[in-house]
């Protein structure tokens, strides 16, 4: 990350979660703002407006800036699967170069073609993943395919036009809603009375176990070579290694801290949100050995660093979650022989 991208994050940072006279001078420039998230309200589908026989479920959230819904929505779509429903995905595909038609996500795609999100769900579930920055148009693309029965929509609770049964809504329990304001006084992408209209609310690290989710590590791959690794081989190999954790990330300390609550003593770097890792980013670097995450290994298939391996995670997903989610689900029409 640039030195000013560093500063403007570190004044956002400060201007949405602390207390900055900043904020209230920028609330003029959230009317604007509120009016336009009112008239997108009233264009939406009621719930429940979905194509018949699919069960479309928004994995979404209100504030501005990674709070871990591509994770969970990763978390959620194994569920799915498990249970025996044909899951599909669609997704903006930020960051993507696709263009402005519906696009399925294939193996011999790239994280530069269709954003690193939906390069990293693919490669998680193995399930069809539609981009597109209409999300409808994704939906209705994936549904003429006619094999799904349950499509997750990686963010896109304020994409109206999208038809959804079911809205769930991820936040940062340490982070929260800032200061309660509209973007861009504060991080809100809607009002705060937003949360009384979804179905489910999960946080990150919430000490509400109805609302709890939490990351571990799953495994480490070497990423030069491809070894796989289990996570308790690794700690006790890098004991006496110096460690540093880099990722673009848009919220880095989660990653960091998970790292750190596992024991290990590592220095950490934050590159831009969505910003692909280089050998650029670690030339400089002294440590043995550079910790990365999965989405930051999609944009950077081609890295030969040998100190680099990638901490693959898991989501613990609440129970109470899971029941609500199948008295909600139709019954599994569908049995994979």
């Amino acid at each position: 990350m640039s030195t000013a991208q560093g500063a403007l994050e570190r004044l956002v940072n400060h201007i949405w979660y602390g207390n900055s006279l900043l904020s209230w001078c920028l609330i003029p420039l959230t009317w604007p703002v509120r009016w336009a998230i009112h008239r997108r309200r009233q264009q939406a589908s009621p719930k429940g407006s979905t194509p018949e026989g699919v069960t479309v479920i928004v994995v979404g959230g209100l504030t501005a800036g990674g709070t871990g819904k591509t994770p969970v929505l990763i978390g959620l779509g194994k569920w799915l699967a498990e249970q025996g429903y044909r899951v599909g995905v669609v997704s903006r595909g930020y960051g993507g170069a696709h263009g402005p038609e519906p696009h399925s996500v294939t193996e011999v795609d790239t994280a530069a073609f269709v954003g690193d999100e939906p390069m990293l769900i693919q490669q998680a579930l193995g399930v069809p993943v539609v981009v597109c920055a209409d999300r409808k148009r994704a939906l209705d693309f994936l549904v003429d395919q006619g094999a799904v029965d349950v499509v997750l929509s990686d963010d896109g609770l304020q994409h109206y036009p999208m038809p959804r049964d079911i809205e769930l809504l991820v936040l940062d329990a340490e982070r929260g809603l800032g200061n309660g304001r509209l973007l861009p006084a504060g991080p809100l992408r809607e009002p705060a009375s937003r949360l009384a209209n979804v179905d489910v609310v999960l946080e990150r690290n919430s000490s509400d176990p109805d609302r709890r989710f939490s990351f571990q590590p799953s495994g480490v791959q070497h990423l030069a070579s491809g070894r796989q690794a289990t996570w308790s081989e690794c700690v006790a190999e890098w004991r006496n290694q110096s460690i540093i954790a880099v990722t673009g990330l848009g919220q880095p300390t989660q990653f960091f801290e998970m790292l750190r609550g596992q024991g290990l003593a590592i220095e950490a770097k934050s590159l831009g949100d969505h910003e692909a890792m280089t050998q650029a980013h670690l030339d400089h670097l002294g440590e043995q050995v550079v910790l990365i995450t999965v989405k930051d290994a999609v944009k950077w298939p081609e890295c030969n660093d040998p100190r680099v391996w990638v901490v693959a995670i898991e989501v613990a997903l609440p129970s109470s979650l899971l029941t609500r989610l199948t008295a909600l689900l139709p019954p599994v029409r569908f049995v994979e022989a």
